[in-house]
């Protein structure tokens, strides 16, 4: 089975074996038309597992987002085109949880906000 047999699903639904009633577990990954990795990451049991890379159409990275059994769970990093840092936090339980930093393109920081359970906290 290849990994273009099962849709990408980023909301915690189960993910089958296309056509089946089998729970995918395996690699998943799409490409550019230009044969650039677009996306790439790890099913377990139908559910997104392990952090899941996406990138710009230009190879650089555009955003890293780690998964416990199909819901954001530990640290999100997303990019600007040039690769740069420009958002970093982690999610508990599919919510924003602790510092999440925003930051300029010249890399200093640009905001900080604390958040706990997914609220922002003052």
């Amino acid at each position: 089975m290849k990994s273009e047999d099962v849709e990408i699903n980023m909301d915690g639904e189960l993910e089958y074996v296309e056509g089946t009633n089998e729970l995918y577990t395996g690699k998943s990954e799409t490409h550019y038309d230009n044969g650039n990795l677009q996306h790439s990451g790890q099913y377990e049991n139908g559910l997104m597992e392990g952090v899941w890379k996406y990138f710009y159409e230009d190879g650089q990275p555009y955003l890293n987002m780690t998964y416990k059994r199909g819901i954001m769970n530990g640290l999100t990093e997303t990019f600007y085109e040039d690769g740069s840092l420009y958002l970093k936090g982690n999610s508990k339980n599919g919510k924003r949880d602790g510092i999440w930093i925003t930051y300029k393109p010249d890399g200093t920081i640009g905001s900080e906000q604390l958040f706990k359970e997914g609220v922002a906290v003052n």
